[in-house]
């Protein structure tokens, strides 16, 4: 370890005390250091970590030191990982750790990313920036709070756990769960715990998603959601149930390639599909693939192999093996095409060159 030390003179004239040579014991038990730049390295030669320090009261064995006012570097391969600095520190296991406490700042130069919290570890030789106590990550894509985490320099990635409420700044989007991974050199987040995420646009909630399974392409904006995955639009006014989607959230564009169930809670109609594309700012919406929609305040269902569903006309377009089923009066057509506006029960069917519309009337049953 290099220590450079620097001190000021004192004024007051020396006593024939003051000139008794102190013993080994004496020496021991009261090294401190003011002003001091500390520094270690490893077996080749490389700087782990390098501080200066206001002052550094070192134990007996010298195994630990106390330090007051820290600043310096953190290395990983002989370049600076990290600048940190803190009101108050402590060295353990000859140099093995580092703790910081008290107004903690810790900077990654290669990504920007800024880390606080109220006492963090370093451990050199594992690469590992341990934040324990009221952790928060800042950057200029996302920032995020959680009771703690681990910062892994050689990846450039933040373990989030506890507590963690995320901020995406555009769009803005609010984000908590239990656990996060944050690949920051790469702009990704992702985890594996029940996640809650609400979209704002000028402070209002334009959407809300709850999934399982989570991961999100900052520099892309687009998220995959998994797992019991539920959505919930307030314009237009749909919820959306399935086990996984792709949301674009700067264009509110939505993919699933499952079994997925559309509901306009306003209307109360019901559409599902096993795959579904949703345009939500311009409200359209395409279903495939043994495509169903029911309307529930007039009962009639509609199926097909394919929809167009226009949201906010409620105009929709059917086509491929087409079946209309109307309860009341009770009816059934089948065709190649139906256009219409389903919660009217009002649509229009066609046939094809080889099949007519084939319609099948039930009278009513006297009572």
């Amino acid at each position: 370890m290099l220590i450079h030390i620097s001190a000021c003179q004192s004024s007051n004239p020396v006593t024939e005390k003051d000139l008794e040579q102190p013993t080994k014991e004496e020496l021991d038990s009261r090294l401190t250091l003011n002003n001091a730049t500390l520094e270690q390295a490893d077996a080749k030669g490389q700087t782990l970590w390098k501080i200066q320090v206001n002052k550094a009261n070192y134990s007996k064995d010298k195994k630990v030191a106390q330090l007051e006012k820290v600043k310096g570097n953190l290395y990983q391969d002989g370049k600076v990982v990290l600048y940190v600095s803190a009101n108050k520190g402590t060295i353990e296991d000859n140099g093995k750790k580092i703790f910081l406490r008290e107004n903690i700042t810790a900077t990654d130069p290669r990504n920007g990313i800024v880390i606080r919290g109220d006492e963090v570890e370093w451990r050199p030789e594992d690469n590992i920036l341990m934040i324990r106590n009221n952790l928060k990550g800042i950057h200029t894509k996302l920032q995020a709070t959680a009771k703690e985490g681990r910062y892994h320099t050689k990846q450039e990635r933040l373990e989030l756990v506890g507590d963690i409420l995320a901020t995406v700044k555009e769009p803005p989007l609010q984000i908590k769960t239990n656990y996060l991974s944050w690949d920051v050199k790469n702009q990704f987040i992702s985890g594996d715990q029940p996640i809650n995420i609400v979209r704002f646009k000028d402070k209002t909630i334009t959407d809300q998603l709850s999934a399982k399974k989570v991961i999100v392409s900052l520099k892309d904006g687009v998220a995959t959601l998994q797992n019991e995955v539920q959505y919930k639009s307030f314009d237009p006014p749909i919820q959306i149930a399935t086990n996984e989607i792709s949301w674009n959230y700067k264009a509110r564009l939505i993919g699933a390639n499952t079994p997925v169930e559309i509901f306009q809670y306003k209307d109360k109609i019901t559409v599902t599909g096993n795959r579904a594309h949703v345009d939500l700012n311009n409200k359209m919406t395409i279903l495939s693939e043994g495509v169903q929609s029911i309307n529930q305040s007039s009962p009639s269902k509609l199926y097909s192999n394919q929809l167009i569903w226009n949201m906010a006309t409620q105009m929709v377009e059917a086509s491929g093996n087409v079946i209309y089923e109307q309860a009341k009066p009770k009816m059934n057509f089948t065709g190649e095409k139906a256009v219409g506006i389903i919660k009217d029960n009002s649509l229009i069917l066609n046939g094809n060159n080889n099949d007519r519309v084939v319609t099948e009337i039930y009278p009513e049953e006297k009572k």
